[in-house]
């Protein structure tokens, strides 16, 4: 589904939670895993999208490092294609903003939006459109990748204890 659950992540403790879930697998502050949460927060009420994808994504694709770029051009924690979305950083200033992790998770969410409308709804194949289009029908290991995240941030939200080791 693309409903937003609006129980995740709501008390502080599931806040704080999946911060220190992030910030301990991904070696990153437990200040800068809060900020990106209460990011991924904001960009949820705003494109519909449930905060735990958004940070899924954002793992998997950059590892929470908003200065991630790939040969491809991706760019950003959520390794949006600049040069293809320039047009919706516009608003944000230009493309420079991919760097901005808020701009950066409020880009690659509406393009995963779009995705998933695009595709029928389907969380599934807007992710495997999100990685590469059409022409990646053989990168199911990248969805199931963000889906398994995403589970392990429901669990920790939940109050579950889950391994951070890769």
């Amino acid at each position: 589904t693309n409903a937003v659950d609006p129980k995740i992540l709501k008390s502080g403790a599931e806040r704080q939670a999946v911060a220190s879930y992030i910030s301990s697998k991904y070696k990153i502050a437990h200040s800068a895993s809060l900020d990106f949460v209460d990011k991924a927060m904001t960009v949820s009420r705003e494109v519909g999208l449930d905060p735990t994808l958004i940070l899924a994504v954002t793992a998997v694709e950059s590892s929470f490092n908003p200065l991630a770029e790939s040969k491809k051009g991706a760019q950003g924690l959520m390794q949006v294609m600049t040069d293809i979305h320039a047009q919706k950083y516009q608003k944000y200033g230009g493309k420079f903003a991919a760097f901005d992790p808020l701009t950066n998770m409020r880009v690659g969410a509406a393009v995963l939006q779009e995705y998933i409308l695009l595709k029928g709804g389907s969380v599934e194949q807007g992710l495997l459109f999100y990685l590469g289009g059409d022409s990646i029908q053989g990168e199911t290991d990248y969805v199931a990748k963000v889906l398994a995240e995403q589970a392990r941030l429901d669990q920790v939200a939940a109050g579950i204890k889950v391994s951070t080791q890769p």
